[in-house]
């Protein structure tokens, strides 16, 4: 388990920007997470929810603005699961140990062996991804993640594409993953299946900015715009028209 002060944010956001080209997609974006919640970033489309993922990942920078990380360690589960075909199973996921670790190939394989094992899939280790299917490649997606043992894990869209029961068998692994090991997740999907079932606190994005925070049962119960229009599956100018 992480040993984290819990009242101190693992992740902080202060007031960040982001513009691309003429654009500005992230308009002094403030909020915290803290150790060992399960955080979704929910919002339409071209809100930005990916661009903050691309923050924390280092993939862009921001114009202004300051970003905080407590932890040396992060995860990132890919929507599109991005495993490398011409690579075994074992091979996507020990890539990250021999790429950046000293660990002898021995250490390696237990590690790698253990994470296969978290996620159920240790019968894989041989295979290729394409023999696999979407929702299994997903949970390989995860174990490469963890396999690197990190105080965060990012999770991009993890739903998205899956059926409805592979879905939600991945939303409790993901459950089980931080109760077991501790580890801090930030979700970024507009599955409001997945915001309802995984949610220790929900933040909504809109037109750059954090219109609205809560937890699982507020998002549930909320009948302002915001959580509504996830729920009702209509578009949030549409409900803001009628306030």
């Amino acid at each position: 388990m992480n040993n984290f002060d819990k009242n101190e944010p693992i992740v902080s956001f202060k007031n960040v920007c982001v513009a691309f080209k003429n654009t500005r997609v992230l308009k002094d974006l403030s909020f915290d997470i803290y150790p060992g919640e399960i955080v979704t970033i929910a919002g339409p489309s071209g809100s930005g929810k990916s661009t903050i993922l691309k923050l924390l990942g280092n993939i862009i920078r921001m114009d202004s603005g300051e970003i905080v990380v407590n932890a040396s360690r992060l995860g990132m589960a890919f929507q599109k699961s991005a495993l490398f075909n011409s690579m075994t199973i074992w091979k996507n996921v020990a890539l990250a140990l021999e790429e950046t670790t000293n660990l002898s190939k021995k250490k390696i394989r237990k590690k790698v062996k253990e994470t296969l094992e978290m996620v159920s899939l240790s019968y894989t280790e041989n295979m290729y991804p394409d023999e696999l299917s979407g929702g299994m490649q997903k949970r390989i997606s995860i174990a490469r993640a963890l396999v690197v043992s990190p105080e965060i894990i990012l999770y991009d869209e993890p739903s998205t594409g899956l059926d409805p029961g592979i879905a939600s068998k991945l939303e409790d692994d993901m459950i089980k993953l931080r109760d077991k090991t501790g580890v801090t997740s930030i979700v970024v999907t507009h599955d409001v299946e997945t915001i309802k079932k995984v949610s220790d606190r929900v933040l909504v994005l809109y037109d750059g900015k954090i219109k609205w925070e809560g937890t699982k049962n507020e998002f549930i119960t909320d009948n302002s715009p915001y959580p509504r229009s996830f729920r009702e599956r209509c578009t949030i100018e549409d409900l803001l028209s009628q306030t």
